[in-house]
């Protein structure tokens, strides 16, 4: 940490990138312009606490029918993707002798990974903002059933619907703000059956 600049912010270097947009493999900005690129060139650089949080809820009936469902969104938090920085190059794919997985951003960049500092570079800090649906639930009362005996309702639930963000990883809300194999939240789909006899 360092006065005037927020908590558990980002040590890299500032990747240097070429005309076409693409980083360039092992270069860096010399940033205290001495000639040399060494740990001196390192910064800090973004952060992964969000600058707002925001949530919404809503719970609509219309007649037999109710709906409802949750939104929660951050605002400004950034993640390190260690996962591209690890196996989104070409040594970590070729290097071994033998072929490996590898992450897809590796057919933009072309990083070999044999660079010194490259997993220090600045180009894996992503930005995470992102808006999430929660839940979304539907239900319909059917009312009195079996001659009034028994009262019928169904509800359709889903968990984990969608997430909007720029965030190139599995998952853009990491505790930490470090992308390192995060095990991916499952969707899952809900149906309700409820007799009142």
């Amino acid at each position: 940490m360092e006065v005037g600049l927020p908590r558990s912010s980002f040590y890299v270097y500032q990747q240097v990138y070429g005309a076409d947009g693409k980083p360039i493999d092992g270069l860096f900005e010399d940033r205290n312009r001495d000639g040399l690129v060494n740990t001196d060139d390192l910064y800090q650089y973004k952060n992964p606490d969000p600058y707002a949080f925001f949530g919404f809820t809503t719970n609509l009936s219309y007649k037999r029918w109710n709906a409802g469902f949750v939104l929660r969104a951050n605002l400004g938090n950034y993640v390190y993707n260690n996962v591209n920085s690890t196996i989104g190059t070409r040594n970590a794919v070729f290097g071994t002798g033998y072929l490996n997985n590898a992450y897809s951003d590796l057919l933009n960049t072309g990083i070999t990974g044999t660079k010194n500092g490259y997993i220090l570079s600045d180009y894996y800090i992503q930005n995470a903002s992102f808006l999430r649906m929660d839940n979304a639930n539907i239900g319909y009362d059917f009312g009195k059933i079996f001659s009034g005996r028994s009262n019928l309702r169904l509800n359709f639930n889903v968990q984990n619907v969608f997430v909007i963000t720029k965030y190139t990883g599995l998952d853009p809300e990491i505790q930490g703000g470090v992308d390192n194999n995060f095990y991916p939240r499952p969707r899952t789909y809900t149906l309700g059956v409820n007799l009142d006899f």
